[in-house]
């Protein structure tokens, strides 16, 4: 949530910090992540929190080749997983019944979607599902070594 204090959108908050705490190239991830806020640039389509939350999923445990389709098909079933809980805990993956329907694409509905706090509690919740994901996908690999 340091991110999203210091002007970042929440979809780019949630890449920064795992950026840090990952080792994960934060220029990259900042980048990626800038047009996913607001559903997918204001248009109110899936959390920004929950697409970086998939990017993220993709840069830790995505393939490294094309032809690896094993690490292709279980970061699929990681980023369905983190979507579903997602939307279990917060009523909604979409940001335009998350945000009450704020005008995102106006700086008025920017600033009051900014002062109602729901974007803090997104992305609190959202870190909190995906610190709770990739800690247990973690602790598999500590496992089978």
């Amino acid at each position: 949530m340091l991110y999203a204090r210091k002007g970042c959108s929440c979809s780019q908050a949630v890449a920064c910090a795992f950026a840090d705490a990952y080792g994960l190239d934060k220029s990259l991830l900042l980048g990626m992540s800038s047009g996913l806020a607001g559903g997918m640039s204001g248009a109110g389509e899936v959390c920004g929190v929950v697409t970086a939350g998939i990017v993220v999923l993709g840069a830790l445990f995505g393939p490294k080749s094309i032809q690896d389709s094993e690490r292709r098909e279980h970061v699929m079933q990681l980023s369905h997983e983190f979507l579903v809980a997602f939307g279990h805990k917060n009523g909604s993956t979409l940001c335009r019944e998350l945000n009450g329907g704020v005008d995102l694409h106006s700086a008025a509905g920017k600033l009051a979607l900014r002062e109602s706090g729901k974007p803090m509690k997104l992305i609190a919740s959202g870190t909190h599902l995906l610190a709770d994901l990739i800690s247990r996908e973690d602790e598999k690999v500590v496992t089978h070594q």
